[in-house]
Formats: C-alpha cells, structure tokens, sequence
C-alpha cells in the first residue's frame, strides 16, 4: 500500500486531538462499504465518498496509523494531494466548467 510523506509524517509524530483529511484509495477489490465500516471503527469519519470508490475522510491525527491498518486500502494520501479546484491552483493550462 502507498503511503504518502505527508501521512507518514503525521503518523511519526501526530498531534494529538488535531483533525486531518485523507484520501483513501480502496483496492480494486475490496468492498468500499466494508472499507468505509472499518475506516469508521477506527476512528475515523467517512465526509464523502469519491470516484472509484474512494473515500474522503477525517480523522484526528493519533489514529492516522490505525486507519492506515485497515484492509482494503491501496493509498492514503492527504485531501491537499487532490484538491486543485482553481486553474490558479495548478501550472497548467485547465478548463474548469462554470
């Protein structure tokens, strides 16, 4: 599974009751709703679910590392990784629908 360096920073030293938002990338074959129950035992919230069957979710920054040992996950990166919203916010010609 692959861990972004963000997330291993904040498993190494999380700050304690500090939320953080990820993306999860499920495996090809794993049961999102099964991913999703799982994420939520171990103390995360599913905020939403996202194309491909992956899930954003929050989580306060100490179990960070027990999300991260849940089955059924290929990536767990932070939302910034995903979030450009703007053509301003990336280096490349964009063309946002209005």
């Amino acid at each position: 599974m692959y861990v972004s360096r963000a997330v291993e920073s904040i498993r190494a030293d999380p700050i304690e009751g500090e939320p953080v938002a990820l993306a999860l990338t499920t495996a090809d074959d794993a049961d999102p709703d099964a991913v999703a129950a799982a994420v939520e035992g171990a103390g995360g919230t599913v905020e939403r679910r996202l194309q491909f069957d992956d899930l954003a979710v929050s989580v306060p920054q100490e179990r960070v590392d027990d999300v991260c040992g849940v089955d059924g996950l290929a990536a767990v990166e932070t939302t910034d990784a995903i979030a450009i919203t703007t053509a301003e916010a990336t280096d490349e010609d964009v063309e946002f629908d209005p």
